[in-house]
Protein backbone atom coordinates (compact mmCIF):
# COMPACT_ATOMS: atom_id res chain seq x y z
CA UNK A 1 0.00 0.00 0.00
CA UNK A 2 2.87 2.38 0.68
CA UNK A 3 4.12 1.86 -2.88
CA UNK A 4 0.75 2.99 -4.23
CA UNK A 5 0.90 6.18 -2.17
CA UNK A 6 4.39 6.94 -3.48
CA UNK A 7 3.23 6.28 -7.05
CA UNK A 8 0.24 8.55 -6.47
CA UNK A 9 2.52 11.33 -5.21
CA UNK A 10 4.88 10.96 -8.18
CA UNK A 11 1.92 10.99 -10.57
CA UNK A 12 0.59 14.17 -8.97
CA UNK A 13 3.96 15.87 -9.37
CA UNK A 14 4.10 14.86 -13.03
CA UNK A 15 0.57 16.18 -13.60
CA UNK A 16 1.62 19.54 -12.14
CA UNK A 17 4.70 19.54 -14.36
CA UNK A 18 2.50 18.83 -17.39
CA UNK A 19 0.18 21.71 -16.51
CA UNK A 20 3.18 24.01 -16.19
CA UNK A 21 4.56 22.92 -19.57
CA UNK A 22 1.16 23.35 -21.22
CA UNK A 23 0.76 26.80 -19.73
CA UNK A 24 4.15 28.23 -20.72
CA UNK A 25 4.86 26.38 -23.98
CA UNK A 26 1.83 26.53 -26.26
CA UNK A 27 3.54 24.38 -28.93
CA UNK A 28 3.84 21.46 -26.54
CA UNK A 29 0.32 21.75 -25.15
CA UNK A 30 -1.07 18.88 -27.25
CA UNK A 31 1.72 16.56 -26.14
CA UNK A 32 1.30 17.72 -22.56
CA UNK A 33 -2.44 17.06 -22.81
CA UNK A 34 -1.81 13.41 -23.71
CA UNK A 35 0.56 13.04 -20.77
CA UNK A 36 -1.90 14.76 -18.45
CA UNK A 37 -4.75 12.48 -19.45
CA UNK A 38 -2.53 9.44 -18.96
CA UNK A 39 -1.23 10.52 -15.59
CA UNK A 40 -4.65 11.58 -14.35
CA UNK A 41 -5.96 8.16 -15.36
CA UNK A 42 -3.08 6.51 -13.52
CA UNK A 43 -3.69 8.70 -10.49
CA UNK A 44 -7.39 7.85 -10.37
CA UNK A 45 -6.65 4.14 -10.79
CA UNK A 46 -4.16 4.19 -7.93
CA UNK A 47 -6.55 6.22 -5.81
CA UNK A 48 -9.30 3.64 -6.22
CA UNK A 49 -6.89 0.75 -5.57
CA UNK A 50 -5.61 2.15 -2.26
Amino acid sequence: MQDNVVALLISSILVLAGVTVARFFREASLLAAFFLVGFIGLELTLLFLT
